[in-house]
């Protein structure tokens, strides 16, 4: 048989692929036929009969194809967007709660580190053992504190402490 195929001009194997395509083609015309509508009908003797030709006289629909799955189709695909968009919500709300906290955490940082600032600097300041305390100027010469200028840094201090350190 192998050797009749190749003298058609077809291989084994794509003699195959071809049966296969065509055997699945067959399939799909069958399975249209598949999807008529169903009806239910009683005859004079009251026997029931299910068929898919609608009968003349007291038929009943049982089934439609088409009209349930597209609307459970729809139903489907409108959940499903549903889902994504509180999904994204979410998301979206956890990303800028993330960023607030983060933020936050930064400025809770930088408020501790300028309560030590201020700490240091009021123990510096009332510390008696220190008398030669100086800040620099603009043009970084040293510039020794008198006693009103010492009590002024000491007052900023204290200011600096109630505002940073809660």
């Amino acid at each position: 048989m192998a050797n009749k195929l190749k003298l058609a001009g077809l291989d084994l194997q794509a003699f195959r692929i071809y049966a296969g395509r065509l055997l699945f083609l067959g399939v799909l015309a069958c399975s249209a036929h598949a999807q008529a509508d169903l009806y239910k009908w009683t005859d004079a003797q009251g026997k029931v009969h299910y068929t898919d030709q609608p009968p003349t006289l007291n038929s009943q629909t049982i089934k439609r194809s088409t009209a349930g799955q597209a609307e459970t189709t729809t139903q489907a695909t409108q959940s499903l967007d549903a889902k994504e968009q509180d999904y994204q919500k979410r998301r979206k709300e956890a990303e800028e709660a993330r960023a607030k906290a983060e933020k936050e955490a930064e400025k809770a940082r930088i408020a501790r580190e300028n309560c030590d600032k201020a700490r240091k600097n009021l123990s510096t300041l009332q510390n008696a053992n220190t008398p030669n305390i100086y800040s620099k100027n603009a043009a970084g010469q040293r510039v020794y504190m008198d006693d009103s200028a010492r009590a002024s840094a000491l007052a900023n201090s204290q200011k600096s402490i109630a505002e940073y350190c809660k």
